[in-house]
């Protein structure tokens, strides 16, 4: 079980009294307490056709004096201890959607989730609705779980031997929205399309249910062409059979020929619509054509003109108690859509085959780590430090990331207008960017479109689960400073010795959830025919370990149970800029964005400029997880360590005044032709590694061990 314990940043939010933990930032914090609780979630209450099962889900712990806490549990529950208080819990999917944010200042009340702010070509080429709406991303994916049912759980008088069982049942709150567009020509033209809903809420109050009432527009990809629609056999004959219901005339075409031309039909989630005046909602459909050998967007607009308006079809999608029940019955009077809308000329295609084709993804590559370097140390070490820590438990390391192992990343990008204006917009934040099923190009949801001028930065972090350690992404609110990216390490939970032993505390250790961090930027010049080429670097130092015993000593066996790196930062910051001088320069001062293009390490850690990782802190233990609990090394250097294992170190400088060394303990046996093996004793050592001594981005280290008996 992993706990957490939420850091919500100050930050300014515009008609808002409170803070904000923009996007999904945690922190790991110990035990709570002492008093067990088991956490049940039901899946009964979603209907199984429905269901898409989250990765996990997480509990809020609201004390009522205190902060709040929270933590990850499989999607079915799991187990946590509580102080005693007075809590009211809370279960989401809250690690799971990348396109929602939460924001509170620590109360069940104000806990806000809310769709992320999107910019896209709707903004720069749709009229904007009067008083305006701010723009945000669809929630993706489309599902949204939460039981925000108040729930009031009293431990004061529970004893450590008693369990707390508490139950959930969680629902999606999103709400999704059908339409369907007829009546439209040159569907065939069509190659990329989106849209966008306005009149829409951004934002929900799980505690209440209440949606914010300022109105956002929202922007979504799930639209799709159908050319000769009423032939086509994408429709059941129950679909025919919906469709006659709503027209008897629908397939006639001496009566309606709109019906039997081409439609767009599409789909968008929501937390729900505003109870505004009807002029505030706005379906707009957006279709990118390849007509003229370039790419050419149109825009189709539909207000309150007809009967069923798009605002009143909404309204009857909803019914009077909002249930699923009553939107499936809508449906069924109303075609099988919720919007139904002939074209009018609205949405007009322009005729013209071929062109250039757009990239709607990336193209991703990793490079091989850098050569093994050995790592100096000054000296033997002595004999038994001050201070011997109980033996850690087992820990799973994370292996290397390879091209083949990362399933998605997670990708920024600042888009710069031509000069000489110096207009930027961020037109990615955070997006999530997973691996296709086939083909080459990873995809992303909703498609964004190439300005037709300007430059886009990229910059990306891989893969996409390591961001519950990645305390932010910035960019620094401009288009001239280089973005940062923020990571601790995830620590151990730390093991307190018995009372009255007179033991010292065990050290802080790096945790299990330590992975191979991928970093990579990009620059390209707007449009682009084709994907943007992602190529990742590692962003850490890998450090493995080899031990041997002293040939003098042959008459012995040494057994390693330990080994840690002791006294090195564990949290840092990481310039992502970009290196794309030709050729590099023979001190990197950035991160080389073409493939198969030498990193340049730095020859000198302390040159200006030679540093990406900077301002590490966090002094802890870094522990190998060994072979096997007890390894029997040779005069030549033996293995400590599993194939391709390792563990993965904040890139920095050794300091003397940290006290940086190998940890080391390993069992002693003789050995004699008439007694055979005994244990004699055990030892544990340190091994000051050498001040000045860079562990460099990027590359890997080796740790060869001469162990003696003393």
């Amino acid at each position: 079980m992993k706990k957490f314990t939420y850091i919500f940043f100050w930050m300014a939010v515009a008609g808002a009294g409170f803070t904000s933990c923009e996007h999904k930032e945690l922190f790991v914090c110990p035990p709570t307490g002492n008093i067990p609780a088991r956490v049940i979630i039901h899946w009964d209450s979603v209907p199984a056709n429905q269901l898409l099962l989250p990765n996990n889900m997480t509990v809020h712990w609201y004390p009522q004096q205190g902060t709040l806490l929270a933590s990850d549990m499989s999607v079915y529950g799991g187990h946590d201890w509580l102080y005693p208080e007075v809590y009211d819990a809370m279960c989401l999917d809250f690690n799971g959607n990348s396109s929602l944010a939460f924001r509170s200042n620590g109360t069940r009340e104000d806990f806000e989730a809310y769709n992320i702010r999107m910019t896209g070509i709707y903004n720069s080429y749709v009229p904007q609705l009067p008083g305006g709406e701010i723009t945000v991303a669809e929630a993706y994916p489309y599902q949204w779980y939460i039981d925000s049912r108040s729930q009031t759980i009293d431990t004061h008088n529970w004893s450590e031997k008693d369990t707390i069982i508490v139950h959930f049942y969680p629902k999606n709150v999103l709400r999704e929205f059908t339409f369907l567009v007829y009546d439209v020509i040159g569907a065939k033209y069509m190659t990329q399309n989106g849209g966008a809903i306005s009149g829409m809420s951004g934002s929900y109050y799980p505690a209440t249910g209440e949606l914010a009432d300022l109105p956002s527009t929202i922007l979504f990809q799930r639209v799709e062409a159908i050319r000769d629609a009423q032939t086509s056999s994408l429709w059941t004959d129950q679909d025919k059979a919906l469709f006659t219901f709503k027209d008897p005339n629908w397939a006639n075409p001496d009566t309606l020929i709109g019906w039997t031309r081409d439609w767009v039909r599409g789909k968008f989630v929501t937390f729900g619509p505003l109870d505004r005046n009807e002029n505030r909602f706005r379906l707009t459909v957006e279709a990118i054509s390849t007509a003229k050998n370039y790419y050419h967007g149109s825009w189709g607009y539909w207000y309150g003109e007809w009967e069923n308006t798009v605002a009143s079809q909404i309204d009857s999608a909803m019914g009077k108690h909002g249930t699923w029940e009553e939107q499936l019955a809508w449906r069924e009077r109303n075609g099988g859509y919720d919007i139904l809308l002939p074209n009018d000329r609205r949405l007009v295609i322009p005729d013209g085959e071929g062109g250039n084709r757009t990239t709607d993804g990336f193209i991703v590559n990793v490079d091989d780590w850098g050569e093994i370097i050995d790592v100096p140390t000054t000296g033997n070490g002595s004999g038994a430090p001050g201070s011997v820590s109980p033996s850690r438990s087992a820990i799973m390391r994370a292996p290397v990331n390879t091209y083949a192992t990362i399933p998605d990343f997670v990708v920024n990008g600042i888009y710069k207008e031509a000069a000489p204006s110096t207009s930027w917009s961020r037109i990615f934040n955070e997006q999530y960017v997973y691996k296709p099923e086939s083909g080459l190009i990873w995809e992303y949801h909703p498609i964004k479109y190439w300005p037709t001028s300007g430059e886009i930065d990229f910059y990306a972090y891989a893969p996409a689960g390591i961001r519950h350690f990645v305390t932010g992404l910035h960019d620094n609110g401009d288009n001239l400073t280089d973005p940062v990216l923020e990571y601790t390490m995830p620590y151990k939970e730390r093991e307190e010795p018995p009372p009255g032993t007179g033991e010292p505390p065990s050290p802080l250790m790096v945790d299990d959830k330590q992975e191979d961090l991928l970093v990579a930027v990009q620059n390209r010049t707007s449009p682009q025919t084709s994907p943007v080429p992602m190529n990742f670097r590692h962003a850490f130092s890998r450090v493995t370990v080899k031990a041997r015993i002293d040939p003098n000593d042959s008459h012995y066996r040494i057994k390693v149970r330990r080994v840690d790196l002791r006294n090195l930062y564990t949290s840092g910051k990481l310039k992502l800029n970009k290196d794309n001088t030709d050729p590099l320069p023979a001190i990197s001062t950035g991160i080389p964005m073409e493939q198969n293009v030498s990193f340049k390490y730095s020859i000198d850690h302390r040159v200006p400029g030679a540093t990406l990782w900077y301002d590490t802190t966090s002094l802890a233990c870094y522990p190998f997880k060994l072979a096997s609990p007890a390894i029997s090394i040779e005069d030549e250097y033996t293995t400590l360590l599993r194939n391709d294992d390792g563990i993965f170190v904040i890139p920095q400088e050794i300091l003397t005044d940290n006290h940086s060394a190998i940890y080391v303990e390993y069992d002693i046996y003789s050995v004699s032709q008439a007694n055979g093996e005994e244990y004699d004793t055990s030892v544990q050592k340190l091994l000051p590694l050498q001040p000045g001594f860079v562990f460099e981005i990027g590359r890997q280290y080796e740790l060869h061990l001469n162990l003696d008996v003393p």
